[in-house]
């Protein structure tokens, strides 16, 4: 009986012993244990494509950028340059998406390569070149999602008789040497309009009769910007205002804020951000 007693009382230690996992100290209860930060600043990525409605290839080309759009959500912002050549008005294709800003910055990062093409955070793909075909965008959209968030931006707008106040505050998370600018453009969803295709797994060939154009540039406040720091401070918080009247075509329920911060000498965006104009309720 007494062995039959000690005999129990080891298979209980035992069972004891087995049942429990080994923990390491440090010892935590779940009220030790952090909650992930959701609240970490992630680098957004800015993607321009430069189109025009008389380039047979773009619309192959917007349909890269929407579906890497659909992939990252909001940390990709999409700009549409309609610039150049193929963006030119003609009788066939009467629309005018061209800017003034537009017509610059495509001499300047594109030139004679022509549409469609595009850039990412305007990052030198090679020494001088800025340009990315649509068929490496994915590539390099994921490589610069990668790294770490240089600055923070947030964008309040105000939209109130056919007037637009914006307020964009930013501030950058690491020393950086050099000028930076601040650039504020709008730009518009659902324009419709002709445009040549020769894809037709995209619409009809050779020309679309009611395209739809999506995220088109349509005003920038600067050319390169505003100047917002020739001295960087980290923890700083840069506040600037605009105020923009809309022309009679902007539909504001179709209009997005998009406002990046670059390097003035190498033009490449430390960070970008995008909102609408009217946030409508659901």
């Amino acid at each position: 009986m007494k062995l039959f007693k000690i005999l129990s009382i080891l298979a209980v230690v035992s069972l004891f012993f087995y049942g429990c996992e080994k923990i390491d100290p440090p010892y935590k209860t779940d009220h030790d244990i952090e909650p992930p930060d959701t609240t970490a600043v992630v680098k957004h990525v800015l993607l321009e494509d430069y189109t025009g409605h008389d380039c047979v290839n773009c619309p192959t080309a917007a349909v890269a950028a929407e579906n890497l759009k659909e992939l990252y959500g909001e940390r990709l912002v999409v700009i549409a340059v309609h610039a150049g050549y193929f963006a030119r008005p003609t009788s066939e294709l009467p629309e005018d998406f061209r800017t003034e800003a537009g017509e610059v910055w495509d001499p300047f990062f594109i030139g004679a390569l022509g549409n469609p093409n595009g850039l990412v955070n305007r990052v030198e793909k090679s020494p001088g070149n800025y340009v990315f075909n649509f068929g490496e965008w994915s590539t390099a959209v994921s490589l610069e999602m990668e790294k770490e968030a240089e600055a923070k931006m947030t964008i309040e707008n105000n939209f109130e008789e056919n007037k637009l106040t914006s307020t964009v505050t930013s501030e950058f998370l690491t020393p950086l040497d050099g000028v930076y600018n601040l650039v504020f453009c709008i730009t518009q969803d659902h324009l419709t309009g002709p445009q040549r295709n020769n894809d037709a797994n995209v619409g009809e060939t050779p020309l679309i009769e009611e395209y739809e154009f999506m995220h088109v540039l349509r005003y920038t406040n600067e050319i390169w910007g505003e100047n917002l720091t020739d001295n960087v401070e980290v923890g700083t918080e840069y506040t600037s205002s605009f105020t923009v009247d809309f022309e009679a075509d902007w539909v504001p329920e179709n209009c997005h804020v998009v406002a990046f911060i670059s390097n003035s000498e190498t033009k490449t965006v430390v960070q970008v951000k995008e909102a609408k104009v009217i946030e409508l309720e659901n």
